[in-house]
C-alpha cells in the first residue's frame, strides 16, 4: 500500500486554517474596453469580487531609470484563498492603494492559496 502524504480532510483543513490568516480585505478589477466607434477602445475597471479576504505583504523593490527620471518601485505578494479567481491583467484595491498584479502562482497540486506578485500604482 503506497503511503499517502495529505489523508482525508487534510488538505480541506490547510486551506481553512490558511484564510483565517488573512487579514486584509481587497477588491478584485477587471478591465473592460468598450469601442469607441473610431477605431479604438475606451477602457474602464469595475470590481469583479468585493471584499475578498487576503493578505498583503511587501517583498522589496527596486529603482529604475526611464526618460531622464529615477523610480522607486515596491513589489508586493498578494495571498488568496485557493479557490479565488485572479488574473495577471486584475487590478486589486486596498486601503493602502491600488496595485497591479504582475504573475499569478496557481495550478499546483495541493494548492491551500493562491499568490500573485503585484506592483503598487
Amino acid at each position: 500500500m503506497v503511503d499517502k502524504l495529505l489523508q482525508g480532510n487534510d488538505l480541506a483543513y490547510m486551506r481553512s486554517e490558511a484564510e483565517k490568516a488573512m487579514p486584509d480585505l481587497v477588491d478584485i478589477q477587471r478591465k473592460t474596453l468598450t469601442s469607441d466607434k473610431q477605431g479604438g477602445f475606451t477602457e474602464a475597471w469595475a470590481n469583479s469580487y468585493q471584499q475578498v479576504a487576503a493578505r498583503i505583504a511587501g517583498k522589496g523593490g527596486g529603482e529604475s531609470n526611464e526618460a531622464g527620471r529615477q523610480d522607486l518601485q515596491q513589489d508586493f505578494m498578494l495571498t488568496l484563498a485557493h479557490d479565488q479567481s485572479i488574473t495577471q491583467t486584475d487590478r486589486v484595491v486596498h486601503t493602502s492603494g491600488t496595485y497591479e498584479v504582475q504573475s499569478v502562482d496557481a495550478g499546483k497540486s495541493w494548492s491551500a492559496t493562491i499568490r500573485c506578485q503585484m506592483r503598487r500604482l
